[in-house]
């Protein structure tokens, strides 16, 4: 039982300090705040994590095994679906996924930017896997354009959802709305993974 309450406590805390660590950067999250957020107290937070370093790495872990469990989803067998087929539903997911959790964005934005021991670690750690599921998952992509799609994808699936009281403002729609990540989901897979060309006639 007790066992189970520890578990318990450092998923909150650790919820709590992605909350912390993706609004308001690593030097802006003090580990107080980080204690508050998780209603526990400053001594069981360092009784978890001895520092903010190490909370801020368990951080990060624990949003790539979100997206990992995610996305792993997304995979079709190849004798289930044509190519177009499989690439589009790995965009569509991504897609939702970031629309579930928006702090994937800014957590990037925030500590993929600078040349630091933590953006090597992200790097290191997640980031060049992640990269290499991609280039699996755009099986048809060319190999010169991976970085490309990459970014793009990055980028494309969870700024709108990230802005979404300036986009509801300047746009009229509500972009966590389920018709909206469904038809953003729809319209980044269709851009990234174009119809074919239809066939020439003969005539």
């Amino acid at each position: 039982m007790r066992a189970k309450q520890r578990e318990q406590t450092r998923e909150q805390i650790v919820a709590a300090a992605l909350t912390a660590l993706s609004e308001l950067g690593f030097d802006g999250a003090s580990t107080r705040t980080i204690a508050e957020l998780a209603s526990v107290s400053q001594g069981l937070l360092t009784y978890h994590f001895k520092n903010k370093e190490e909370l801020w790495r368990a951080a990060a872990d624990h949003l790539f095994a979100l997206h990992d469990d995610w996305m792993e989803r997304a995979i079709i067998s190849p004798d289930k679906a044509d190519s177009r087929t499989r690439q589009r539903e790995y965009i569509r997911r991504l897609v939702l996924f970031h629309a579930k959790h928006p702090e994937f964005t800014r957590f990037m934005a925030l500590y993929g930017k600078t040349d630091d021991v933590r953006s090597r670690w992200l790097a290191d750690t997640h980031l060049a896997r992640t990269y290499a599921q991609v280039a699996e998952a755009l099986e048809d992509t060319p190999a010169a354009d991976l970085p490309h799609a990459f970014y793009t994808l990055a980028a494309a699936a969870g700024a709108m959802f990230n802005a979404g009281p300036e986009c509801e403002r300047i746009t009229g729609i509500d972009p966590t709305s389920r018709a909206s990540v469904t038809r953003h989901a729809d319209y980044l897979a269709r851009l990234m993974v174009p119809d074919a060309p239809a066939a020439a006639s003969d005539t």
